[in-house]
């Protein structure tokens, strides 16, 4: 089906926080006097996409204002913690993880069929009712678990179709790159790639 669709009033130079997602080493929680990353997880600096992307989600549903800092906030301050709670609430009490990790573990033709297919649909619907959509992107391939971290999360907000079969460009904010009106996703049945240039194996609905 061809046609376009976009949220009224999103955009990301507007709703989208002004900092990228690159934050100082330091652990996101603690647990008690214990610090996780002695275990290899919960270190700022392999990123908060997903906290970003549903804190960018949940303000702009509310109607609040983004704030205006353009550089990460410190470890332990306010924003810092706020964006980590909505990090721990997208991993949706691990069925996150398990979904990329499921995803990249299938062969590449049945990752794009499954891309185009299934999770595509469940985006276009989110944009459709004028919701920002949960994006997974899967960006590594085979069963290894520690590779998720190379995978991403970001929000769909438009989108343009050209036939049932014809190329499919989603519009984003992508927390690794603020303030940018031009980051896209390009779909096609014979490959993916996002605009700026990372790889790009699948893409997962996380609504």
């Amino acid at each position: 089906m061809t046609g376009s669709n976009a949220v009224p009033g999103f955009l990301p130079s507007v709703n989208g926080l002004h900092f990228a997602n690159d934050w100082e080493p330091g652990p996101t929680i603690r647990l008690g006097r214990v610090d996780p990353r002695w275990a290899g997880v919960g270190d700022a600096r392999q990123g908060l996409c997903g906290g970003m992307t549903w804190f960018v989600r949940e303000r702009f549903e509310a109607a609040q204002p983004i704030p205006p800092d353009v550089t990460a906030p410190a470890n332990g301050s306010p924003l810092f913690r706020t964006i980590v709670r909505r990090q721990v609430l997208s991993l949706d009490w691990m069925r996150v993880p398990l979904r990329f990790w499921r995803l990249a573990s299938m062969d590449r033709a049945r990752l794009t069929c499954r891309t185009l297919d299934v999770e595509w649909p469940r985006i276009r619907a989110e944009i459709d009712a004028g919701r920002p959509a949960m994006v997974g992107l899967v960006r590594h391939h085979g069963w290894n678990p520690m590779a998720l971290d190379r995978d991403h999360q970001v929000l769909g907000f438009a989108y343009e179709t050209d036939g049932p079969s014809g190329p499919i460009t989603i519009r984003l904010y992508d927390p690794n790159w603020p303030d940018r009106d031009d980051v896209a996703l390009h779909l096609t049945s014979v490959g993916f790639r996002q605009s700026t240039g990372e790889p790009l194996l699948g893409v997962v609905s996380l609504r």
